[in-house]
């Protein structure tokens, strides 16, 4: 019977492949329009990036008893920013305020992972900024003012504050959301970063009636390749965006004003435009600061919340109502 095996080689062969990772998605790679002109639709106005997002516990100032508290959220969203909020939330136990966001953005698939966690613990969200007592107004978070045990004390604000690029799909999660026509809500285009890697491997193989045949593969060596961008929003991409925006309760219209500016730009939606796609659920009043929650039935006249919101909030999201299919990692910037 004649052997299978004729004799064995071993050989060390090095050679490279050049892979391209996941892409990562990013409505904010770059930071655009903190504070864009109300006349017009569309800002080109670049300003330096925020800091990664940060989770701050505030009680107001305005008051004495019974004085309303919200998380103030600001900063750029990134990937590790979901697992911060969770841990932040955590501590919080029972505790549910308003989320208020001031944020240019920053990584979609987190942006989508706060949105969910927000909906299913019952949190409402807001667009505002937020000024510690006692900090200047050239940092007005500043690190001296935040409190080590308990919350802070500080006061909320709409005017010049935002909520573009990823920020709005984080927004969708509250079970309902606010904002005044001093604030600026904008989206754009999804920027799909594709990451090439060039990466080296010795091989070993065996002779086999001839033919060579792969005994074992091992990785040597890794170098980057370079990047390249595209604003092209695939359709995995776009079945993401879609179920998410179902499940969140907002108009599948959404879609349309993301694809109508550029990543340079931003398309700026009004307070009234937004609450007819279902981004937000109601406009703050001029007397009514981003942070106060909304009124329940039995709350006083006196109470600090507010009621003038015709429809329901929205009821938090199960685990089945998420979509099955993994987006790309993008950013909202």
């Amino acid at each position: 019977m004649r052997n299978a095996i004729l004799f064995v080689v071993k050989q060390l062969l090095i050679f490279s492949l050049v892979f391209a990772f996941q892409p990562v998605l990013s409505a904010g790679s770059e930071a655009w329009a903190a504070k864009p002109k109300q006349t017009r639709p569309e800002t080109q106005a670049k300003k330096p990036a925020q800091p990664a997002m940060s989770f701050i516990l505030v009680r107001s100032a305005d008051c004495t008893d019974d004085c309303p508290e919200w998380i103030s959220a600001e900063g750029l969203i990134t990937q590790a920013t979901p697992g911060r909020l969770k841990k932040f939330l955590k501590a919080l136990g029972d505790k549910k305020v308003p989320i208020v966001f001031h944020s240019e953005g920053g990584e979609v698939n987190a942006a989508y992972a706060m949105g969910r966690m927000i909906r299913k613990g019952g949190f409402e969200t807001a667009v505002g900024g937020t000024r510690l007592e006692g900090c200047p107004l050239t940092d007005m978070r500043c690190k001296a003012s935040i409190a080590k045990k308990g919350p802070s004390t500080g006061r909320s604000y709409s005017g010049g504050a935002y909520c573009v690029s990823a920020c709005p799909l984080a927004l969708a999660g509250g079970t309902s959301r606010v904002a005044s026509q001093w604030a600026y809500i904008g989206v754009h285009q999804f920027t799909t970063i594709y990451s090439k890697v060039t990466v080296s491997y010795r091989i070993e193989y065996r002779m086999v009636n001839g033919r060579k045949q792969e005994v074992s593969r091992q990785e040597i060596g890794r170098k980057n390749a370079g990047q390249s961008k595209s604003t092209k929003l695939g359709k995995q991409a776009e079945a993401v965006l879609s179920a998410y925006l179902t499940e969140m309760g907002v108009s599948q219209d959404l879609i349309e004003r993301i694809l109508s500016a550029s990543p340079e730009t931003l398309r700026l939606l009004s307070s009234v435009e937004a609450m007819k796609l279902g981004l937000l659920t109601d406009m703050l009043a001029s007397n009514e600061s981003p942070g106060i929650p909304l009124c329940r039935a039995d709350d006083p006249a006196s109470a600090r919340c507010h009621r003038h919101a015709d429809a329901p909030a929205a009821e938090p999201a199960t685990p089945a109502a998420q979509p099955v299919a993994a987006a790309p990692v993008a950013s909202g910037g």
